[in-house]
């Protein structure tokens, strides 16, 4: 019987960048830190500088370094990056901007060795020329491969020369395919105008919107964009998987679909690109403590969108930012710890640096990296080879492992945030009321999923007792028929102010909220203001509380005679309203709870935010509050500045608890499920019990205990 082994490794190689000189000690230093897998770029440019002769002594070379150290490769084909020869060749296939104008290939960030972005494959001889190269490596690697991805996070490329970004591809090749995928939606040039607003006579005259203000051919035409990454993966997927009998994995880019401010331009979908795959993850660049949070909602929604399959991290920051010109200070030891059990803590199967060594070229070099500039292991890297020991000396305890089903759910709803992305070039309004929900729930130690609108069903919507909407701006009718069954059943809805303000198709409802929810949810607009970032009071319980950063201060008309307010403005005037349905309740929100509760951050490496930290206790305190309406509560004990992650393993429980506030912390920790068993923490063989539900705990600042019960 094998060993059973946790994914656990780095990224090593693209294209030039480690010199050939080091990958021979640099890979045995891998395998002495613990860790058993890295990950290859084949650069496309790099492996085919000649039309039809693939470079098959690189891949050979790395491959059996690897072997003769024990490590497992994952072989990634980064096709975005093209050869020069092929840049020359077929000028026609460039990819072209909004304003019409051909996008010449070159170096970026992440392609320092040119060709970026490739050729747009929406053209058929693009196609025909990635899947000759891909279909080559695969026969010529078998079965040696631990894992092949298709693409590196699957997104449409950004310009981030223009401001705001300009993007992606507007060439007759993708107008031709966009029209083919309206015409399918539709059905008919008439239906289409009426969704939209327009008028056309022919479908030669159906364009992509090029400017600004658009909603219903904007979200369409990102819909579209997304649909097509998604057909880019599952076309690759196919090409690999007809050559080869290993797994095809794959990952998003920087925390995921939910966390990404440009998820407009960038228009990728994880749900939809990780249909095809074997396996799902996603890449995160924390830069400080504080976006550990980001680090958990990122796994959340990667858990989700692979909807069942095993997901992992698949890049964590390496705690060595930026590159160049610009550094920060190396992450310390204690917060990459707690990052990297932050992502093992949801559940995730695996875990991958990026990267190895420093990166050599362009912007991003001399960050990046475990090792120092001459590639000796850093104690971030000693740190990651702790961790790495310990999870592989208990890899089939974690790799059983699995969170308990969570009672709380958000929604994600991609039209709404398509339809913010149409009105400001960015949707850091909706990423950001998420990620506020998230916070509360993740601060408190509460579970959560991630329920994309086009996935959620009444059994993965049913197993919850309260379902958050943040900025859910449009909906369609099937979504608002299982929220109005969900609430009779016993659920809870909490909406955001703006509620379906726009149908599916994005024209102005005659209610608000509208779709129909203005029966469920016992009121109808009265009065609406955005923007005003003063500070204002509400009365809530009869007390004055304070708020700010509220995107949306909206009154409410109660229609329902059997409503309670919850919140009043100074005015008097309800601002969130209260209405039982069924066994259930549904909430109306006038404050924009998640974006008071936000960090306004993310963990992207290229449209990275670094928000100001806020206090958000008054917007949490409400949104918990819901909560306990709900029937949701805490299963731990604890004081504050602890977070824990709870995974269940066969009969055992595994708590990663972390102290988050760098003070030393002596305390009790009650966990009821515990009862009056024993622990052992993995980390130091420490041992004690729960008696009656409780233990005694204490904490070094950071500190991190992975209690076996």
């Amino acid at each position: 019987m094998e060993t059973p082994i946790f994914t656990f490794g780095t990224q090593y190689l693209r294209g030039y960048s480690p010199d050939r000189s080091q990958w021979e000690r640099d890979l045995r230093q891998i395998s002495e830190l613990h860790f058993n897998t890295i990950r290859v770029w084949l650069v496309w440019g790099i492996l085919e500088p000649t039309e039809g002769a693939v470079d098959f002594d690189y891949i050979d070379t790395i491959l059996n370094l690897a072997e003769q150290n024990h490590l497992r490769v994952i072989f990634l084909f980064h096709m975005h990056s093209a050869p020069e020869w092929a840049i020359r060749k077929h000028r026609d296939c460039w990819y072209v901007n909004q304003h019409g104008q051909s996008f010449e290939p070159s170096a970026r960030a992440n392609t320092p060795s040119g060709g970026w972005p490739g050729l747009c494959p929406d053209h058929a001889v693009a196609q025909e020329l990635e899947e000759r190269f891909i279909a080559a490596v695969c026969e010529h690697v078998g079965d040696r491969a631990f894992a092949y991805e298709p693409i590196n996070e699957p997104h449409m490329w950004v310009d981030m020369v223009q401001n705001p970004q300009g993007y992606f591809c507007f060439c007759d090749a993708t107008r031709k395919v966009f029209r083919q995928w309206l015409q399918q939606r539709y059905g008919t040039l008439e239906a289409l105008g009426e969704a939209w607003g327009h008028c056309f006579t022919d479908w030669e005259d159906v364009r992509p919107p090029t400017w600004h203000f658009g909603y219903a051919d904007t979200v369409d035409w990102r819909l579209f964009t997304t649909e097509n990454i998604a057909a880019l993966v599952a076309r690759r997927t196919a090409c690999i998987k007809r050559h080869s009998h290993v797994q095809v994995i794959g990952h998003a880019w920087g925390g995921g679909t939910v966390t990404c401010g440009q998820l407009g331009a960038m228009a990728f979908d994880d749900w939809k690109n990780a249909r095809p795959l074997d396996k799902w993850g996603c890449s995160a660049f924390p830069s400080r403590l504080s976006q550990t949070c980001n680090i958990g909602l990122s796994m959340d929604d990667t858990r989700s969108a692979a909807q069942g399959k095993e997901f992992w991290q698949s890049e964590l920051s390496a705690g060595d930012m930026v590159g160049g010109l610009r550094r920060l200070l190396y992450t310390t030891p204690e917060t990459f710890a707690i990052w990297c059990w932050e992502a093992i803590g949801h559940g995730s199967k695996g875990l991958l640096f990026w990267q190895f060594r420093k990166e050599a070229y362009g912007n991003e070099s001399g960050a990046y990296g475990l090792t120092d500039y001459q590639g000796n292991p850093t104690p971030r890297a000693l740190t990651a080879s702790k961790i790495a020991k310990t999870l592989n000396d208990n890899a089939l305890l974690f790799n059983q492992a699995e969170m308990p089903p969570a009672d709380v759910a958000i929604l994600f709803s991609y039209r709404s945030v398509m339809l913010n992305w149409a009105e400001f070039r960015n949707n850091n309004l909706s990423i950001d009321a998420i990620g506020g929900y998230y916070r509360a729930f993740w601060d408190a130690n509460i579970p959560v999923d991630i329920l994309h609108e086009e996935f959620m069903t009444a059994e993965t919507l049913g197993g919850h007792k309260l379902l958050i909407m943040p900025c859910a701006f449009t909906l369609s009718q099937k979504v608002t028929a299982l929220l109005a069954d969900f609430v009779a059943n016993g659920g809870t809805v909490l909406a955001d102010p703006m509620t379906c303000m726009w149908d599916e198709h994005q024209r102005l409802s005659d209610h608000i909220p509208g779709n129909g929810l203005h029966d469920l949810f016992g009121c109808e607009e009265d009065t609406l203001q955005t923007r005003n970032q003063d500070p204002f009071q509400v009365m809530v319980d009869g007390q004055t509380m304070e708020l700010k950063n509220s995107f949306a201060q909206e009154t409410w008309n109660v229609t329902q005679a059997d409503a309670t307010v919850m919140v009043h403005d100074s005015d008097g005037r309800p601002m969130m309203v209260e209405v039982p349905h069924g066994k259930g309740h549904a909430v109306m929100s006038g404050l924009s709870l998640g974006n008071m509760a936000s960090q306004q951050t993310s963990i992207s490496d290229d449209f990275h935010r670094e928000g100001v930290e806020s206090a958000h206790g008054e917007a949490s305190e409400l949104i918990l509050k819901v909560a306990k309406l709900a029937g949701v509560e805490t299963p731990f004990g604890a004081p504050p500045n602890l977070r824990i992650r709870h995974l269940v393993s066969g009969d055992h429980h595994i708590l990663i608890i972390y102290e988050f506030q760098k003070a030393a912390t002596e305390c009790n920790l009650t966990f009821a499920a515990a009862a009056n068993h024993s622990w052992r923490n993995l980390l130091d063989d420490a041992t004690g019990c729960f008696h009656n539900g409780e233990t005694a705990l204490s904490f070094a600042p950071n500190e991190v205990k992975v209690l076996l019960v």
